[in-house]
Parts: structure tokens; sequence; C-alpha cells
């Protein structure tokens, strides 16, 4: 073949090369102007003609050309090229990247003559590349926790937020199987239904109890769903969890709550029907012991009655209090003083084997709280913590009492509806015996007992509970079976600025002329408060329900004086009948009775005007002196 058929087959090749390959190439003077443009180049502008001979940086992204520039001359001046990547702004607007790289051409003398410049667009990479950091980084970023692993659940990949939630750093899990963070909580069952669901290719939804590295518990909502390849194929796993422990306290103390209203109101009943059966027998009691003290017999087993039903009101007074209706005084208290009390009261209680432990924080704040109360819950909590170490047999069984001073952000981090600014924590644990979760969550029911058969104190630690929410507190309780357990009782702090009040002495039991109306539907209890008025000389009116309390009150307004009427009503209520005898005659004075009145509820009679209350059980003196006080009260 004669040499100008091999240049001229040659320069055939190189066109028909050039013409194939989607590498962008231009041959640039040495000022940048363009003497050739390859097909792939000339189809990317769509602009062959027009682009020969002019500046290749005309068409290069304003905030890149500087650089290009500077490129291109330091290639034109060392010889050696530089591989950068830099945007074309092209005719209709749009960005396209390019990466390229410039080499010098030189001529036969081996001067620099021409540059020639290979590049490619590299646009679709560009945007894969920034569509895979952005995934990475919301990956990286996101407060769920990612696990990446292969069919195994050997452990790929991990984000921050796992490494925060779980305590273990990247580095020490991954190559670790996930059995890593198993807790026990769960059954084997478990693991094989969601390892059933996960080999079938479909995405297992649940929720989990795993274990930290330092080994506390936490409880996550796990989505795990299968990664396929191009085929189809199943070749990873990826799970995104979430860590709702702190929620699921929230939900479980809305339903202790939900629950604890219900029992409460349960309670509220019973103490209202409870303190009027016990109201007939000490009224009954009131009026035959002034007959029978000549018979000593008689007067004894009257005794005997008496103290029986005193007891039956002290359990009246517990369902009181579990149902928040005691209206007990409230007043600055110092726990600490409190705690030294039950501390000498438990030395006489507890086996000699034990010991009694307390730490009062420096500077423990007051708080607002009936004395009486809560120094009894307080104790109901360490004969709790004796009783656990008694049934777990501890050779030194420790009971710890402290206090301290708690922020009340961090309550609210606990419990929610914590609004107060600061807050007295009291602590009451033991080493004994503990409870298991099923107990610990039924452990503030009426009734509920962690005890043998025969023990337990029935009423006792829903008591406590209804004492610290009905001091605007709130309790919790930390227990591991065989570990013991920890109560924690927060109460709103107070700050003290002025000196308490003495009460004036009572007023004297007392009778009068005036005409009473009384409303009561227990009918013993009705028939005993009218002969107790009659017999101080009242002219008394009586009414078995509301509806017909209002009829004979609307007859007869202007000859009653005062009014006595129960709450729980039958037809109509107290309530009710309150309102409409203060629209008849909007100065009556009207006394409130009931074993059961919600505070809210109570307040809210007084703002409308009712002028006293007597909570049942009641002695017949304590109504004759009330009575006396609001008839003496000025219209």
């Amino acid at each position: 073949m004669k040499q100008d058929d091999r240049k001229s087959e040659t320069e055939r090749l190189l066109h028909l090369i050039l013409a194939n390959i989607d590498d962008l190439i231009a041959v640039l003077d040495l000022d940048g102007r363009r003497l050739y443009n390859s097909p792939s180049y000339d189809a990317l502008f769509g602009a062959r003609e027009r682009m020969r001979g002019t500046d290749s940086f005309g068409e290069i992204h304003p905030e890149d050309k500087d650089m290009v520039r500077m490129v291109f001359e330091e290639t034109v001046r060392t010889g050696v090229g530089k591989r950068i990547v830099y945007r074309f702004k092209m005719p209709d607007g749009t960005i396209r990247f390019i990466e390229s790289q410039g080499n010098v051409i030189r001529d036969a003398e081996g001067k620099s003559d021409k540059v020639i410049v290979v590049g490619r667009d590299i646009t679709e990479r560009r945007r894969a590349e920034e569509e895979q950091f952005r995934l990475y980084s919301a990956v990286e970023q996101t407060v769920e926790s990612i696990v990446i692993t292969d069919l195994s659940a050997n452990i790929l990949y991990v984000n921050p937020a796992f490494e925060r939630i779980t305590g273990y750093t990247k580095a020490e899990v991954v190559g670790q199987n996930t059995r890593i963070l198993r807790s026990g909580a769960q059954m084997d069952d478990f693991y094989k239904g969601m390892w059933a669901t996960l080999l079938r290719g479909e995405v297992w939804t649940g929720q989990i109890v795993n274990k930290r590295k330092d080994g506390t518990m936490f409880q996550e909502e796990m989505v795990i769903s299968p990664v396929r390849d191009s085929t189809g194929t199943v070749v990873n796993y990826v799970a995104v969890k979430r860590d709702v422990t702190r929620e699921r306290k929230i939900e479980d103390q809305l339903r202790q709550t939900q629950k604890m209203e219900s029992l409460r109101q349960l309670a509220g009943g019973m103490a209202h029907d409870f303190n009027n059966i016990v109201n007939v027998i000490l009224g009954a009691f009131a009026l035959l012991k002034p007959r029978v003290a000549t018979d000593e017999m008689l007067a004894k087993y009257i005794e005997l009655g008496e103290a029986a039903v005193k007891r039956g009101v002290d359990v009246a007074r517990r369902l009181a209090t579990f149902a928040q209706i005691d209206s007990a005084q409230q007043i600055p208290l110092s726990v600490g003083t409190l705690i030294r009390d039950v501390q000498e009261a438990l030395k006489s209680s507890i086996e000699r084997t034990m010991k009694i432990e307390t730490d009062i924080g420096p500077d423990v704040p007051l708080t607002q709280a009936n004395q009486g109360q809560l120094y009894q819950s307080l104790l109901t909590l360490c004969l709790n913590a004796r009783d656990a170490m008694v049934i777990a047999r501890v050779p030194e069984g420790v009971i710890r009492i402290t206090a301290g001073a708690s922020d009340g952000r961090v309550v609210h981090a606990m419990f929610p509806e914590a609004t107060a600014r600061k807050y007295v924590t009291i602590t009451v644990s033991d080493n004994g015996i503990g409870m298991t979760e099923e107990m610990r969550q039924r452990i503030f029911e009426p009734f509920i007992t962690t005890e043998a058969p025969e023990g337990g104190h029935g009423l006792g630690l829903a008591m406590v509970y209804g004492v610290v929410t009905g001091h605007r507190g709130f309790i919790s309780v930390e227990t591991e079976v065989g570990r013991g357990t920890k109560f924690t009782v927060h109460l709103p702090a107070v700050h003290i600025e002025t000196g308490e009040s003495e009460a004036g002495p009572p007023v004297e039991a007392s009778g009068g002329s005036e005409t009473i109306l009384i409303v009561e539907d227990e009918e013993a209890l009705l028939l005993l408060l009218q002969e107790v008025l009659r017999g101080k000389g009242y002219t008394v009116l009586a009414a078995s329900d509301g509806v017909q309390g209002l009829e004979i009150y609307a007859q007869h307004r202007d000859e009653i004086d005062a009014v006595i009427t129960d709450m729980g009503l039958p037809r109509q209520s107290g309530y009710d009948m309150f309102v409409k005898i203060r629209e008849l005659n909007p100065v009556a004075k009207v006394i409130l009775a009931s074993g059961y009145l919600n505070p809210a509820l109570k307040s809210k009679l007084f703002v409308a005007g009712a002028k006293a209350f007597i909570p049942k059980p009641f002695q017949t003196g304590d109504v004759l002196r009330k009575l006396r006080e609001v008839l003496d009260l000025q219209p």
C-alpha cells in the first residue's frame, strides 16, 4: 500500500473513531480559540459551524471561567495538563458538568503549538453522586437508627443514631451479629416469626425490647426490609428503628392514670355509701348513750360498737384519701423532719437484722402537704420494703430513704403533666424480693399485694398513690426480681414568705328556734338528723330527694332559715337543687354534706354561694356546730 493510501486510511479511521466516541475532543490554539471539535462536542451544543474559531471559554459558567482559564494558561506555560471539573452553560440555559484535561501539541521544533482537550460529560454521574450524598447525609443525620446487614444478620453498616441510642460505636458492631442487642425479653418464637417473614421476602414490622451496651433495656419500633439487586434477588436487609422507650413510658403512665381515675370514682362512690351507713350507726349510739348511762353492760356494748365504727370511719377516710376527696389541711412541711419521724417509728417495727439509712440533701425545700397523710404514705412504703426483704430472706436488709430537690424540667421530662419549677424528691428503696413487670404495672391498684396470701396492706399502695397525686405530685417505681425495689415521689416545692395562722376554738354545739330543711336520701340518717335537730329546738322540714327538696323550699322559702343537703341525691342531684335554690333566693344559706365530693366541684359550689361543707361520716355535734355558725352569719 502506498504511503498516501496509508495516510488516507489512517485519516479515515481517525474520523471514524472520533465520530463514534462519547468523549468530547477539542483542539485549541494557544489563545484558547477552537480549531476543531469532535462530532460528540458539536452534538452536545448542536452548533458545529458556529463554534469554529470561537472562544472556548465563552460557554463556561461565569463562576468557573477564571479557574479554567488559569489552568489552560498553566498548561500552555508548563506543558503539563491538569484534570479539572467545571460547568458549561448550554444554549437553552441548562447546566452540564464537564470533566476534562488539556495537553500541549508541539510542532516539529518541539514548541507548544496547540492544545488538545479531552473531556467527558459527567452531568448524570454528578447528579447520581449528589443524590447518593444527599441520601447518605439523610441516613447519617436522621434520628432513627438504621442498620444494614447481610443475609445472616451480620452488621455491615450503622448510622450515628444507632451509636447514640445503643452506646456501641460503628467499629464495635460492624462484623458482629445483631444478636449482641438481644435483651432476653423476647422468646425464641418471636425471632422465628420475624425470620419467617423476612425469608419470604416480605417486610417485617414490630416492636422489640433490646439491650444497650451498658446493659439497660430500651424499646424500639422497627421496620426490616429486604434489599434486592437488579435481578430481584435479596442481598441485604435494612432495619429502620425508632427508640420509643419514653413514649411507651408516657403511655403506661396515661393508662395508669386513667385506670386509677376509674378506681378513684369507684372508691368515692363506696365512701359515700359507707359514710351514710356509719353516720346512722354513730347517730344511733349518740342517742342511746344518755339513755343507758346507768346500765354498765349496755354502756359497755355501746363503747364496743363505737370502737368498731371508728375503725369503719378510718376505712372511709382512707377510701376518701384514695379518691382525692379528703379536705384535710395542707401546710408547708419539711420532709426531712418527717423522714426522721418515720425512721423513729420504724425502729420498733423492723427486724434487728435490717438497717435504716437516710440521706437528706442540703437545702431541701418545703412542700405543701398534709402531714398525717404524707407520714402514713412514707411509713407504708417503708413497711412494704420491710416485708419484701422478709419474704426474700435477705441476710442484711437495708431500707434507704433519701430526700433532695429536683429541677422541674427534669421531672417534666419524666411526667409531661408536671408544671412546678422545683420538686421535692423522696425515694424509698430496699434490697428485697423485687417485682415482675406484670406486678409493677398493677402495683397501685387497691388490694394488690406482692406478699404471701396472708400478707398485704389492702389499700396501702393505692392510698399512697392517691395521697401523692392529691398533692399534685408523681410517683414511680423501679424494680427487678431479686434485686429490690425503689419508689420515687416528686412533690411540688413551695417558697414560704408568710407565717402560719392559728385557728380559733371550735364553736360549741348549741340549738336554736330556726326552721331547717334537711334533704337526705338515706332514710335512717334523715330520721336521725330530724330527731337530733328537733331535740335542740329547731323546726325541721325533710325531703328524701332533690325534686322534693326543691318543692318544699319553693313552698316555704320565707320560713326556711337554712338547708342541709346531701350531694348524692336521687331524681335531682344536690348540686342542681342547690343552684335552683340560689335562683329562688340568692342569699339562701345552704350547707353541703357528702362522703364523696370532688375538690374542683367543692370549690365551684363555694364560689356559687355554699356556706359550709360537712364531710361524712360526721358526729351530730359537728352538724350542730356548723349549723349554728352558718345561721349566725350575716345575710
